[in-house]
């Protein structure tokens, strides 16, 4: 079995962090009928960052900018891999031999025994789409 990655899109914002803020946002998301594929929301002191996969970035951003927060869209990699032990450290192995460096990677998955979707952003996304989409991994 290979890794199937492939090109995807995010949408992240920059927040100011406070109480209720994340549940605002997930709100006008759902009013809207935006729906969220995958989340990653962190905080650093004042500041957060939240990056979404959508199922329609566009209309995702528009709500967005029609409730005051300033979103943009980001290049990511969108990754299938078997919901599994060890998958992780197999990605990033791939990644650091060939000397790419991860920026950011969050993942999802509903089912145990499954598939997870593995969002992740690097230095050289084009090179690690070729590195990933080449390894055949244990089924």
């Amino acid at each position: 079995m290979y890794l199937k990655a492939k090109r995807g899109k995010e949408v992240t914002l920059s927040i100011v962090n406070r109480i209720g803020v994340l549940a605002e946002m997930a709100k006008v998301m759902a009013d809207r009928g935006v729906n969220l594929l995958a989340i990653n929301a962190s905080v650093d002191g004042p500041v957060g960052t939240i990056r979404l996969v959508t199922d329609d970035n566009l209309r995702a951003e528009d709500v967005l900018r029609e409730h005051g927060y300033n979103p943009h869209e980001e290049d990511v990699i969108m990754l299938t891999v078997p919901h599994k032990a060890g998958m992780l450290h197999r990605v990033t192995e791939i990644l650091a031999e060939a000397m790419i460096d991860t920026h950011h990677v969050y993942a999802t998955t509903t089912e145990t025994d499954g598939d997870c979707c593995v969002v992740l952003h690097t230095a050289n996304d084009d090179q690690a789409l070729v590195k990933l989409n080449e390894i055949r991994i244990g089924a």
